[in-house]
């Protein structure tokens, strides 16, 4: 044993600290969603606890080690004290549902998309978006604006369904030679001959998709691309978008600025505040985390100790 681990808990005490103070233990994969996570419970409980599971002694950060954590607190636990109401551990969904690899215990949550940051690409948080960083009120997009810009969003998006089943492909088949995977940057899409190398396998791709049950839709591109590569995107082009809010004024059933009205279409209200870019959006969207996205996740946790939440957590309209 390190000496560090020497001042970590270990996984037994934090299942008797649970239950001993009532406070259900959430272990999850590390630091980088660990604000998110307690943000999402603290909409649950009034008390909680979350563990990166890299800070109970034995452990790295990673799904493998919450998976094994959780394992064996099985062999702890005891028919008064069943682990899943007491302890829950979340990990995300990566790859491991299409290599039959997303375990099966009650107290493990794998999460519905690849990552924590899938999540929040989504209607919710471009509305947030027009709301928080342009010069417009809320008022003026109306009810479709942002259903209909996240719509010209999401078309753009699909750019990244081919790159996502090559690494996909890549992460089944390790015999295989990608020309892309998961451990590449995003912008490497850009780059010939990727571009082109990866285009060229589009009859191959299609064909793997419906192996899988994939289709080329948002919905599937949340289950196969990284996280991090979506949200990032989805920044990008968000970012992209509004800094030509202006050219939709009026659209999508907005309601026209003050000044266009009046011609003078150069102060024209739609329009992105100043030193706003990409990257602060990406630092910003996982602040969302009332999003109904999540709404499963809170439900999962809810049932730690059978919280009543005064909403639906299973409604998932938008």
């Amino acid at each position: 044993m390190s000496a560090s681990d020497v001042m970590k808990m270990s996984i037994d005490e934090v299942l008797n600290e649970a239950i001993m103070s009532s406070t259900p233990a959430i272990i999850v994969e590390g630091i980088d969603d660990l604000k998110t996570y307690i943000s999402i419970a603290s909409d649950v409980f009034e008390r909680f606890e979350v563990y990166p599971v890299e800070t109970i002694a034995g452990h790295s950060p990673g799904c493998k080690d919450v998976i094994a954590a959780i394992r064996s607190l099985y062999t702890l636990s005891d028919s008064h004290h069943p682990v899943e109401n007491f302890v829950l551990g979340i990990i995300d969904r990566d790859t491991r549902e299409y290599r039959n690899e997303v375990p099966s215990e009650s107290a493990i949550l794998t999460l519905e998309y690849y990552s924590l940051e899938s999540h929040f690409v989504c209607e919710e948080v471009l509305s947030s978006f027009l709301g928080q960083y342009t010069l417009t009120h809320p008022l003026k997009f109306g009810i479709n604006f942002a259903s209909d810009l996240f719509c010209k969003i999401e078309e753009k998006l699909l750019d990244l369904y081919y790159f996502s089943l090559e690494a996909l492909r890549c992460a089944l088949d390790q015999s295989y030679i990608a020309d892309f995977q998961y451990s590449y940057a995003i912008d490497r899409r850009k780059q010939e001959p990727t571009k082109s190398d990866v285009s060229a396998k589009s009859a191959q791709l299609d064909a793997l998709a419906t192996s899988l049950g994939l289709q080329r839709n948002l919905e599937s591109l949340k289950k196969i691309s990284s996280g991090k590569w979506l949200l990032s995107t989805f920044c990008e082009i968000a970012h992209g978008t509004l800094k030509e809010l202006s050219s939709y004024c009026g659209a999508f059933g907005s309601e026209r600025c003050e000044f266009c009205r009046t011609a003078d279409s150069s102060k024209c209200t739609f329009r992105l505040k100043k030193g706003i870019n990409s990257k602060t959006l990406y630092s910003a969207a996982p602040e969302l985390f009332q999003i109904t996205s999540l709404n499963y996740v809170k439900h999962r946790l809810a049932q730690i100790s059978l919280v009543t939440l005064p909403w639906d957590p299973l409604d998932q309209a938008s």
